[in-house]
């Protein structure tokens, strides 16, 4: 993947809040990718008991070969409505380590009991720097960028408590401190969508004027991340 901005949002409060643009490119190569990354387990060395492991493996795996075969239906131009959240997931998961140095969390599906349909945030991360859980939901949509579905989803899993519910699933991966400040209402959130395309300013305001955003830049942080599909 090629990121072609990275840059911080300007505005009056105190959420730290970032955008980033993704362009994939070549998209058969980054499925291919992208599946090599998920299948790479070695995040499973974490834990010292093998039932643990194996446990999280049996998931792992289930849910790899599923989006295996969701990806073989892509083209070389185009990602089905099925393979489209993956994809804009995984990017924006990866984009958070590379251009912000966040902790390496697995995809939310490679750790759940359901193989297909995650019902809580997408992807997660930690700012290390500053001990914040980063809850990450991503929407894919075909015809125009899906920024609308994104932010008003990560504003109704915040009402339904969905972050506090999954903070028991990210309790081998992120610091105590960290856990410990989601659990007291510190934490931030990553609002990733496929993008068509707007201008990524044209973006930043549409966002930012969107009635929804004004409740999730009460947080501590807040990532944007346009990956164009």
């Amino acid at each position: 993947m090629k990121v072609i901005d990275c840059k911080p949002v300007q505005h009056t409060g105190n959420c730290s809040i970032t955008f980033i643009r993704i362009e994939p490119e070549n998209l058969q190569e980054t499925l291919a990718e992208i599946i090599k990354t998920l299948m790479d387990l070695s995040w499973l060395s974490r834990f010292d008991q093998d039932y643990m492991k194996d446990s999280f493996r049996q998931r792992a795996e289930e849910t790899i070969a599923d989006i295996q075969n969701k990806f073989s239906n892509s083209s070389d131009d185009k990602v089905t409505k099925e393979a489209g959240e993956y994809v804009v997931s995984e990017l924006a998961r990866e984009s958070l380590l590379s251009q912000m140095n966040y902790l390496h969390i697995p995809l939310a599906e490679l750790l759940g009991m359901k193989v297909s349909g995650n019902p809580g945030f997408d992807f997660h991360s930690q700012n290390n720097s500053t001990n914040t859980v980063i809850f990450g939901e991503a929407k894919y949509n075909s015809r125009q960028s899906a920024y609308d579905s994104a932010v008003k989803q990560v504003s109704q899993f915040i009402a339904d408590k969905k972050d506090i519910k999954q903070i028991a699933d990210l309790q081998p991966f992120c610091t105590p401190e960290a856990l410990t400040r989601a659990n007291r209402g510190f934490k931030g959130f990553a609002i990733a969508f496929s993008a068509k395309s707007t201008s990524s300013d044209a973006l930043i305001t549409s966002i930012m004027e969107h009635t929804e955003f004004s409740k999730l830049s009460q947080h501590v942080e807040i990532v944007i991340v346009a990956v164009n599909l």
